[in-house]
């Protein structure tokens, strides 16, 4: 990515992490997928669309998730799930073909969801099956990070960020408040997004 893009990509998430910090800010949706649109942008830029047509659809639902959360993030809260749930999805099918499995790497996985599950438990109520559902997929996407045949320290590093970014909002938001938790989730947030569009666009790396 062009150093001016990134410097830009950057001050738009800051921008709208201080605004938002601030308060209520008229049409905060907007500002919110401000980033996300521009690194659709570079997408573009650098390659036809049928080329990266299934991550740019993840982007898509990414911003749909996060325009619903915006909007309302209570009441819209499973609506946006749902969209981010798409997202993820939509990001295995980008990653393919897939180079092969690593075993070692699903208990690791599988202990951090059992620990963060464990938390958020006795706060999820009738939102079990949606969370859980979602903790399955997001687990998937990451892992399929390190399987893919694009893979990569950018895409690895990214699918990471996106489960804690997600992490701190089942958290925040089911088990107690986290200080700061808004400004670390959308932080965490701005840079796995960036950080797995990145990785999309570098070469594979070679064991």
């Amino acid at each position: 990515m062009p150093l001016l893009l990134n410097m830009l990509y950057a001050a738009l998430a800051a921008a709208y992490l201080w605004l938002d910090a601030s308060g209520d800010i008229p049409l905060n949706f907007l500002l919110k997928i401000l980033p996300v649109l521009l690194l659709c942008g570079w997408i573009l830029r650098v390659a036809p669309l049928r080329q990266h047509f299934t991550l740019l659809t993840a982007l898509a639902f990414s911003m749909l998730g996060d325009v619903l959360l915006a909007l309302d993030g209570q009441r819209l809260f499973v609506f946006g799930l749902g969209a981010f749930f798409l997202a993820h999805l939509w990001y295995l099918l980008a990653m393919r073909p897939f180079a092969g499995h690593r075993p070692l790497l699903v208990l690791p996985y599988a202990l951090f969801a059992g620990a963060v599950l464990t938390l958020m438990w006795p706060g999820l109520g009738a939102m079990a099956v949606p969370v859980l559902g979602y903790i399955c997929v997001i687990l998937t996407m990451s892992y399929g990070t390190w399987c893919s045949s694009r893979r990569n320290a950018w895409l690895i590093g990214g699918g990471l960020l996106f489960i804690g970014s997600d992490c701190l909002i089942g958290l925040n938001r089911f088990w107690q408040p986290l200080p700061g938790a808004g400004l670390w989730i959308m932080l965490s947030y701005y840079a796995a997004q960036y950080a797995l569009v990145r990785g999309f666009l570098t070469p594979a790396q070679r064991d």
